[in-house]
């Protein structure tokens, strides 16, 4: 019975260029993910914080609003005392 590695098995030409089988390709392709995943973060930061300014100033809107202009928005002072009682990072 033969035995082979599996690099043996695979020709080089049947590999991806993204795909190392070396330590140092591999070292190198986890630095370039942890790097890219770290770049993501200030845009996810920034987009979380716009939300919660969002809803923040939605739901002080509906605190100061009267009964007729909820009524023109479709809500109930009960609905709207709900929604402006959470906080801000709650949808």
């Amino acid at each position: 019975m033969d035995r082979h590695n599996c690099t043996d098995t695979i020709s080089g030409a049947a590999l991806s260029s993204a795909l190392s089988l070396s330590w140092h390709g591999w070292l190198n392709d986890g630095k370039k993910l942890i790097v890219r995943e770290f770049n993501r973060v200030p845009a996810a930061i920034v987009t979380t914080v716009h939300v919660w300014r969002r809803r923040n100033c939605a739901r002080s809107s509906l605190r100061h609003m009267d009964d007729h202009m909820l009524q023109d928005i479709g809500l109930s002072p009960a609905q709207a005392r709900r929604e402006a009682q959470k906080p801000f990072w709650r949808a």
